[in-house]
């Protein structure tokens, strides 16, 4: 009686893990839609996606589709393996604000973010997350890590919005992947 209980909770934290997970890869499913629309279709407006676009919408769905597959896969690994049962509710909570930074910013500057968005969700959030589980001891340096990226995604970020940093957009994309990577490493400690 005692081991099916025990089981039954570790399928019940599967269960939550999963969700969280999925919750995450839908958002960034919905954020490729948005980043893709713009390279593609010249817009972010619905309209253009499904009145203008033409041929270029199998772009846009392929694109789309390629993140939400890799989410799934990558998801239905993750949550089975055990270096991450101490760490996962932390690497989410990171995972989850760098998502948010970026889903802000693609709204009020599609243009500008969308190729760094592609870059990041084409396989670098997965490379921040497989990082995560290696030192998972709290020291100072992972919290400088992980809070000092975030600081400067954040500032990478909102300098898109100063017109004469605006030239140097290009410049930006291994200072905000770096920063996205190192994020998410640096919260994997207990």
């Amino acid at each position: 009686m005692k081991k099916s209980s025990s089981s039954r909770k570790q399928q019940i934290e599967a269960q939550h893990k999963a969700l969280l997970f999925m919750a995450s890869v839908i958002i960034k499913t919905f954020l490729m839609a948005i980043v893709s629309s713009n390279v593609f279709c010249g817009s972010i407006s619905p309209t253009a996606l499904f009145l203008e676009c033409g041929t270029n919408v199998v772009f846009v769905g392929a694109s789309t589709a390629a993140i939400a597959i890799m989410g799934a896969i990558f998801g239905y690994y993750i949550i089975r393996l055990k270096s991450f049962n101490d760490i996962f509710p932390k690497v989410m909570k990171t995972d989850f604000i760098v998502t948010a930074m970026y889903f802000g910013v693609s709204f009020t500057a599609p243009s500008l973010i969308a190729s760094k968005v592609m870059i990041w969700l084409f396989g670098m959030w997965v490379l921040g997350m497989l990082l995560a589980p290696f030192n998972k001891e709290k020291t100072i340096l992972k919290t400088i890590t992980e809070y000092g990226s975030l600081a400067a995604l954040g500032a990478l970020l909102g300098a898109h919005f100063i017109p004469e940093l605006q030239e140097y957009g290009s410049a930006y994309t291994l200072g905000m992947v770096v920063s996205s990577v190192t994020g998410v490493f640096g919260a994997g400690r207990k």
